[in-house]
């Protein structure tokens, strides 16, 4: 009977030393080790949470591509800027590519941004072939910088937008007096997202993309984003903003009727945390605050815990102590052992950082993915409606004051 050959072992360890010696010759990138995430803030908690499923130093991701999108006026360029500000505050500097002659260098520093050289560059284009190389330069460059031994900067890199952007052939088109649909902008757009994306990741390069929406010409109209689906592949967050008017009961008549907008923000992809609907205020005289929103999850339940919600405190006649019950139009803040109205509630001496604290775990469960199959359903569901040559984005997601409660 003939020997059995013996069969000798190729240990993974060794596929690992072939990877590393590839890694020498061709341009790959292999992590062994695991990273913590890091986020730069919008100044939203709330909107922090649903960016990254963090209430707490949460936002967007600083090695990832984030787009906004939504209709003009929404609040897309406003958030634009307090990341910016908020990146430099973490000791980045900012590339902001303008493609709608839409800022000016002398008015960042109302928005709390430094515009000096040395922290912000301001670009303008809106050609996508320019747009294209000029990443495309950038990335490659500052890559090679890395492996040959230097430490590059932090960078934010901001394109403000993306819709806007034409073609050389739109361009020719118009001179010909051809109108009609230029499909190479898309394919442009597609090829940019792909040459830098993963390149991004490697350099720890946050991406914030800025986008409009147009309704279509439907018996329903629906909102349809713009550029193509390049970034709905590359991008690992994708949120979509509506607004409506935000009332206050102080607005005069030089305010037209509102004092701000109010913004419902609904991520229609994300990576990070379970895609949902959140709401924020934008006020036209003081910005965002950054406690909106968080009166969702002030709710009875949660009392115990955060020490806000809606209710008053009442003597319990049969044991003589104070109980909280729940109901009417008024907060009770327990740790100030008063009620407030809506107007008073989204201060910092409500929103202390022991509320704050006790909210984290309730707002973090609340964004997180709590099993595989929820995961895959949600790839799913994007996957079903990018198959869509319309690209529906928000299933009729076009006014704030059609969205339900949030916990619902």
């Amino acid at each position: 009977m003939a020997k059995k050959k013996e069969v000798k072992k190729f240990e993974f360890s060794k596929v690992g030393a072939i990877l590393d010696n590839i890694a020498k010759t061709v341009p790959i990138q292999i992590e062994t080790e695991v990273k913590e995430r890091e986020f730069i803030t919008t100044g939203v908690y709330v909107l922090d949470a649903a960016l990254s499923g963090k209430l707490l130093e949460g936002g967007i991701s600083t090695n990832r591509i984030t787009a906004f999108a939504g209709e003009s006026g929404s609040g897309k360029s406003f958030l634009a800027y307090s990341v910016c500000r908020n990146a430099q505050k973490k000791g980045y500097s900012d590339i902001y590519i303008d493609t709608e002659q839409a800022v000016d260098l002398e008015d960042m520093p109302k928005f709390g941004v430094d515009s000096s050289p040395e922290k912000f560059r301001l670009i303008r284009s809106n050609k996508v072939e320019d747009v294209n190389i000029l990443l495309t330069q950038l990335v490659d460059e500052l890559k090679e910088q890395k492996i040959n031994g230097f430490e590059i900067p932090k960078l934010l890199i901001v394109l403000d937008s993306l819709g806007q952007m034409a073609s050389n052939k739109e361009k020719e088109d118009l001179l010909k007096g051809n109108i009609k649909q230029d499909m190479t902008k898309a394919k442009a757009m597609g090829s940019m997202f792909r040459s830098i994306n993963t390149d991004l990741g490697y350099l720890n390069i946050p991406f914030l993309v800025c986008n409009h929406t147009y309704l279509t010409m439907d018996l329903f109209p629906r909102a349809v984003l713009k550029g193509g689906n390049g970034l709905l592949y590359s991008a690992s967050v994708i949120g979509f903003m509506s607004k409506s008017k935000l009332k206050t009961g102080d607005e005069d008549d030089m305010d037209l009727g509102s004092s701000g907008i109010s913004v419902l923000f609904k991520t229609q992809k994300n990576r990070l945390a379970k895609p949902k609907k959140i709401r924020f205020d934008i006020s036209f005289a003081n910005g965002m605050n950054p406690f909106t929103g968080l009166d969702a999850f002030c709710r009875p339940e949660y009392f115990e815990q955060i020490g806000i919600a809606k209710g008053k405190m009442e003597v319990n006649k049969e044991t003589g102590e104070m109980t909280f019950k729940p109901g009417g139009n008024r907060w009770y803040v327990n740790h100030l052992s008063k009620s407030v109205s809506k107007k008073q509630l989204f201060r910092p001496d409500v929103f202390t950082k022991e509320v704050l604290e006790a909210m984290n775990p309730i707002v973090n469960d609340y964004f997180r993915f709590k099993s595989i199959d929820e995961i895959e359903e949600v790839e799913k569901q994007f996957n079903e409606v990018i198959e869509d040559d319309a690209y529906d984005d928000t299933n009729g997601f076009t006014d704030a004051s059609d969205a339900e409660d949030i916990f619902k």
